[in-house]
Formats: C-alpha cells, structure tokens, sequence
C-alpha cells in the first residue's frame, strides 16, 4: 500500500485529461528559439510577432534575450513590441493590442513574463482574429476557433498560464476581473529556461511560488480530481515545499525545480480546477489590487482548515508529500499539513491576513468578498460546499 496516497478508492470513473501545450524545458532555450520554432512543422513559416511583456521583465534585460533569440535567424521579425503590461492586465489594453495585431500582419505572438502577461497575450491571440470586445467572449467555450498561436516564456515560478486555457484581464468599468476560458486558449509551446528566472527578486519567487502551491494543493483536492491531475499536483507540491525557501536565495537548482514544479501545477489545475482559495484571492485582488499569488498565500491555509472535514485524506496526503511521517489519522495529519503552510509562508515573510495589505475589516467589506467570492465560478470545485453563513467566518479568519 502506498505510505502517500494510501491506495484510496477510485471515486471517478468517467474523466478525461487534456495536455495540448508543448513544454520545453532547458537553459538556452530562449537562446535558440529561433531554432525551436522552426523544427516545428506548423511555426516554422512564422514571420511576423508581436512580443508581449511588462516593464520590470524588460528592464532585468530578459527582452533583449528573447528578441536575440528569435531574430537569430532571417525567419522571424518582432514587428511590435510592448513593454508595458500591468501587473493586472485590463480589457482595454488587450483590444488596443490586437488593433496592432491586424495592422501589422502579426501571425505569431510571444508572451515574456508572468500570469497577467500571458493572459494578455491569450486575449490578444483571440480578439487579433475574431475582432470584437474582450467582453464579447467572457466565460467558458465562447471562442469561436483556433487562435494565433502564443509561446509563452514565464519569468516567474508560479503562474501556471503557460500551459492552461484560461486568461483573466480587469474589467475597469466594473473593477471585476473578466475570465474566458476555451481550449483554443492554451499556448502552442511553454518555453521554460532556467535563465529566465534567474533575476527573480525573492519577494517575487516566495509570491509566484506559493502561488504554484496553491494550484497544486486546489488540483489535488478538487471536486474534479482524477488520478492524472493527482500526480502531478503531489509532484508539484513536494517540490515547492522542498525549494521555495532555497529559491529565494537563489539557489539555481531550487529556481529550476520551481519552475518545472509551477508548470507542473498548471497542468494538474487545468484539469481539476481550483476551489475557494482562488475564489477569495480573485475577488480580493479585484477590489483592492493585490497581486494575485499574494492573495492566494494569505487565503491558502485558512480555505484548508474550512475544507479539511471534507477530504481528510486528501489533505493528508498532501502532508505526507510536505514529508510528515507520522502514523496519525487523516484529520490529524492534515492538520499537521496545514501548519506546514502557515510556517511556510512565516518563512517567506508573507502577511498572514488581509488587513496587512490594505484590505478594510469592516462588515460591510467582509460581506462583499463573501457574496463575490461565492459567486466566483471557482467555487463550483471546492470539495466543500458552502453557504454564506458558513463561509463568512472564514472571510473573517483571513481578514
């Protein structure tokens, strides 16, 4: 009998798993991109790209890399190149760079950067052929086909955008975040080079990185959860615990692991998507611009202890990958789990509740993140299912 997973019960009998994205994995991939691209049957008549990216990923120098990289050979120009993405992309920006798209013949676009980078790029692929408002295609399955197809070079050790079909821009009108989600939104390739994420600054490495443990924890205790999404989520959460303190050191063996681990996550929460920890963290980071992976690390333990009556052995298992050992129950273990977490991200010096960060602890505020985060499409997947008068005690708890 397995000593993580205990050989428990096969509880679905009816899923798929989905994995279109090619990854790449290897220091001096960036460098030879060029290359990478042309070996592959479909991008290598690829002339024309628009590279998308923020200002801090710009000014460590990771552009010049990129631009180095895929202008190695006489294949591929950069037409347009943006470097200003906000930390929360929005839909106006995304509509203003498609217009670029269509003016200037784009048939390739590169993403350099973390989470609201990429998503930006996905919104771009999209609305560069369709036309239209981002709006125009908000939820789930409203892309109407194949899209320009994106590589994505993630800069951070957490987002997980790189191989998942999601994107998420704000809506500045509603101050809400506007999600749409198809298949025809993953990223044709995942570029991950260790050189790229050399430079991460430590805040950024423990933020992304508990961001990645988050998407491996919600993944493996995931209404959705199936055996596929169940290996790599455990993988990746015994990797984060292992490397995210070295990592901010920067330790290069850790930074790669991370960044294999983030990707790995990805995967896994593709196909059992997130649960409360993200429905919480999408609504507070709306209202009150928090950065996404921020939010998850502070919400993270306490959706763990709501959650833990209804999947103990999930939540113990997830221990026993963090290394605990003990022969305790399920419920004990898990609990043990949950306060690896909270020593954790002490560790990373991260805020333990909201109000740290700006949020207000009035009631009137706690009641608005309660009915928003209910509200969040992520809820549908938490293993607990929960109504206002229960949930709001958690909101409060993080708070």
């Amino acid at each position: 009998m397995g000593f993580i997973c205990k050989n428990e019960k096969l509880e679905r009998f009816d899923f798929g798993f989905f994995l279109p994205t090619q990854v790449k994995f290897g220091k001096g991939k960036v460098a030879n991109l060029a290359t990478e691209l042309q070996i592959e049957n479909d991008l290598a008549e690829k002339s024309t790209a628009m590279l998308i990216t923020d200002r801090g990923v710009a000014a460590a120098g990771l552009v010049d890399k990129v631009l180095a990289g895929i202008t190695s050979t006489a294949t591929i120009k950069a037409a347009v190149v943006y470097d200003s993405v906000p930390s929360d992309s929005d839909t106006a920006l995304v509509e203003e760079l498609a217009s670029q798209v269509q003016a200037n013949g784009i048939d390739l676009i590169i993403a350099v950067g973390g989470g609201s980078v990429i998503d930006t790029a996905k919104f771009v692929s999209v609305l560069g052929i369709y036309g239209g408002k981002a709006k125009d295609y908000e939820g789930g399955f409203m892309v109407p086909g194949p899209c320009i197809p994106v590589i994505a070079i993630p800069t951070t050790v957490g987002t997980g955008s790189e191989v998942t079909f999601i994107a998420v821009a704000k809506d500045k009108e509603s101050g809400l975040k506007l999600p749409i989600a198809s298949p025809y939104l993953y990223p044709r390739m995942a570029v991950l080079d260790p050189e790229m994420v050399v430079s991460l600054p430590a805040k950024l490495v423990a933020q992304t990185g508990m961001d990645a443990l988050t998407h491996a924890i919600e993944a493996y205790v995931s209404t959705e959860s199936q055996p596929f999404s169940d290996a790599l989520a455990l993988k990746a959460t015994e990797m984060i615990y292992d490397n995210i303190l070295a990592a901010t050191q920067h330790d290069s063996d850790a930074l790669a692991k991370m960044q294999i681990a983030a990707t790995m996550a990805g995967i896994a929460f593709t196909n059992a998507p997130v649960g409360a920890t993200h429905a919480i963290s999408h609504t507070v980071g709306a209202l009150y611009n928090i950065h996404h992976g921020l939010a998850n690390a502070i919400a993270l333990p306490y959706v763990m202890e709501f959650n833990l009556e209804a999947c103990p052995s999930r939540y113990a298992s997830l221990a026993r990958a963090m290394g605990i050992e003990e022969r305790l129950s399920d419920i004990e273990i898990g609990l043990r789990g949950i306060e690896l977490v909270k020593e954790l991200r002490r560790k990373l010096c991260i805020p333990e509740r909201f109000r740290e960060v700006g949020v207000p602890t009035d009631a009137d505020t706690i009641d608005k993140i309660c009915k928003l985060a209910l509200e969040d499409v992520s809820m549908a997947f938490n293993p607990r299912k929960a109504e206002m008068a229960d949930f709001r005690p958690l909101i409060e708890k993080s708070i």
